[in-house]
């Protein structure tokens, strides 16, 4: 078999490492054109004050609706309505002590959730470092093994199906990349909207 790898795709390979410093972060695992976001901080998504997780410790309540707020299945669109209902229900004497509970609550679910994320890709970017590499130095035995045939056959069949693996790999990089920048973006709307039942 006689498998040609596209020289475009090669020279991507050789051009990863730079690349993958495309968002100038200082985290050399971090591949995404997006800027690292570690942790948010309520200050960045709140206008209430600073959370206390004391304040939710043992509350089940808020405990519960918070994980709802949180997850990424519940739609943005039917938050304002949960957080509605839970601010009618409240005396209003403990009232923005709930929805800052609520709030702080929900905001380290998130944050849970994003560094797990985070993990993730950094893991991802190691692995197709790791195979890039690779596709680097079969390429280099291949041009020594051209006199043999049997070799460089198989040589050329094994750095296909790297080159394969990598690509479609690199497809699923854009979609992981989205989600920690999702996931402040839901931040941010919790924010506005709990706050926006928060009695002055």
């Amino acid at each position: 078999m006689n498998f040609k790898v596209p020289a475009l795709f090669c020279l991507t390979v050789l051009l990863l490492p730079a690349a993958a410093r495309a968002a100038e972060s200082a985290d050399p695992d971090w591949p995404c054109i997006q800027r690292l976001v570690p942790r948010i901080s309520a200050a960045q998504v709140w206008a209430g004050p600073q959370p206390d997780p004391e304040l939710w410790q043992g509350d089940l309540e808020v405990s519960r609706l918070a994980s709802k707020l949180a997850a990424r299945r519940t739609p943005i669109a039917e938050t304002e309505k949960l957080v509605e209902d839970f601010a009618d229900a409240q005396p209003p004497q403990a009232l923005n002590t709930k929805l800052t509970a609520l709030f702080g609550r929900s905001l380290q679910i998130i944050n849970q959730d994003r560094a797990s994320i985070i993990a993730g890709i950094k893991r991802f970017a190691k692995r197709q470092r790791a195979l890039a590499e690779r596709i680097r130095e079969t390429r280099a035995t291949l041009k020594t093994a051209e006199g043999d045939g049997g070799k460089a056959d198989e040589l050329r069949e094994t750095l296909a199906w790297d080159i394969r693996i990598f690509d479609e790999r690199e497809k699923s990089m854009t979609y992981l990349c989205e989600q920690p920048v999702l996931l402040e973006q839901r931040a941010f709307a919790l924010g506005r909207t709990i706050y926006f039942f928060v009695e002055d």
